[in-house]
């Protein structure tokens, strides 16, 4: 039996539909990639930069304990050579003064490890805030979702057998046989509210003509 146009044209849609949905989840799962990556670069380029930073940093911090180290024993030699001049050969004054020196160097080191030490755990907190926001980014873009073979086949199966009832339905020899069934199904009512019981069969070819009290066959 060959499949009606209508029939053929909406099966011939739903294998468009899926093919249609097949390629735009690729075009959709391939800018989610591209979005990944993207978003894995900005990030690995923010996280460099402030590991740079934290280099530095720390560099600028340890020439600044040098520094303090240099001036403390600067201002220790200075004390040292004057107190010579002045005729002490060393004490108590001499050793507190050395000490105040060795107390500030101390007290700048410190303070500059302290300062380090804030810097580095700011740097960490800003790495894992680039981490949320490239993984911010990535989830704001949906992936690709391949659609369903079985509900498309399923579809178009649906389609086929739609169509196929459809022009069984509309056959000539089918509606002729259907008119045959309504008209046995009505002669048994008509007999059944005559006689109070259906007639036995009918031989092929009689059909009712009137039904009532007297009901005539031919």
């Amino acid at each position: 039996m060959a499949m009606d146009p209508m029939t053929m044209y909406q099966i011939g849609s739903t294998a468009l539909g899926f093919l249609e949905a097949r390629k735009q989840a690729r075009a959709d799962e391939a800018r989610y990639q591209q979005n990944r990556i993207n978003a894995a670069v900005a990030r690995d380029l923010k996280i460099q930069t402030l590991n740079r930073r934290m280099i530095q940093e720390g560099e600028a911090a340890a020439a600044q304990k040098q520094d303090l180290a240099i001036a403390a024993l600067k201002k220790e030699g200075t004390a040292i050579v004057g107190a010579g001049e002045a005729g002490f050969k060393g004490g108590s004054s001499i050793d507190n003064t050395i000490s105040q020196f060795e107390t500030a160097r101390l007290r700048g080191v410190t303070v500059l490890n302290q300062q380090t030490e804030n810097l580095r755990n700011q740097i960490e907190l800003e790495k894992l805030g680039a981490s949320a926001e490239a993984m911010s980014r990535i989830d704001s873009m949906p992936r690709g979702k391949q659609p369903s073979f079985l509900a498309y086949a399923a579809q178009a199966g649906a389609q086929y057998y739609a169509g196929a009832k459809a022009q069984e339905l509309a056959d000539p020899a089918n509606i002729a046989k259907r008119i045959t069934d309504i008209n046995t199904e009505v002669t048994k009512l008509a007999a059944t509210q005559a006689f109070g019981k259906p007639l036995p069969p009918v031989n092929a070819g009689s059909y009712i003509v009137g039904f009532g009290q007297n009901l005539t066959l031919r």
